[in-house]
């Protein structure tokens, strides 16, 4: 399975897959608790954080089978243009549910700092299209950071809130460091390291 960077173009339909993807996450169950409304807010959501923070996009090659976000060392740099549209129109657009999700993403940036304090690379989110799961789409799209990550001689760093999803990171080489609540009362969370 070949990955190659994201065009801009195809943003769109990224967002789309990884919508789809993370229909069912825990933590997205708890920011949205309506499907619909889930539906309906996450194609936004993931299209405004490609424009936001500066990361690396894989995807398939061909057709938008999965992607995944990796971040390379050190604080990435915002878009300030983006953020600050960002911080006026998420309010807007996710109404009562704007509290829960500006506290997970705190939480969970906190979580990893503190798990993980020396520099990594990070993937930030791989999903992939419901359908084509257990395919190789997810393991192709690992590559590209664990790659960078082991040439660097840096270990790469992961959350994730879904329980399923440890044996396939543990198939990659990466242990569970830290097991905790991401909020008060949001999902459980998991922070896993693969070191060089």
């Amino acid at each position: 399975m070949d990955v190659v960077p994201l065009p801009r173009e195809k943003r769109a339909d990224a967002a789309a897959v990884l919508a789809r993807a993370f229909q069912g996450d825990p933590a997205w169950q708890w920011v949205f608790p309506d499907a619909r409304r889930r539906a309906a807010a996450l194609p936004w959501l993931f299209a405004s954080s490609f424009d936001v923070t500066e990361a690396e996009l894989w995807t398939t090659a061909g057709p938008i089978l999965g992607v995944a976000r990796w971040m390379p060392p050190g604080r990435p740099p915002m878009k300030f243009g983006a953020a600050l549209k960002a911080l006026v129109v998420t309010p807007l657009r996710l109404r009562d549910a704007t509290q829960r999700f500006f506290a997970y993403g705190r939480a969970i940036d906190d979580l990893r700092r503190e798990a993980v304090p020396m520099p990594h690379w990070y993937l930030a989110g791989i999903g992939v299209e419901p359908g084509d799961r257990r395919q190789g789409i997810g393991s192709a799209l690992m590559r590209p950071g664990l790659e960078a990550a082991a040439k660097a001689g840096l270990p790469c760093a992961l959350l994730t809130n879904n329980e399923r999803n440890l044996s396939f990171y543990r198939g990659h080489g990466f242990e569970v460091i830290k097991e905790t609540k991401s909020t008060r009362s949001g999902p459980k969370a998991w922070v896993l390291l693969k070191n060089p």
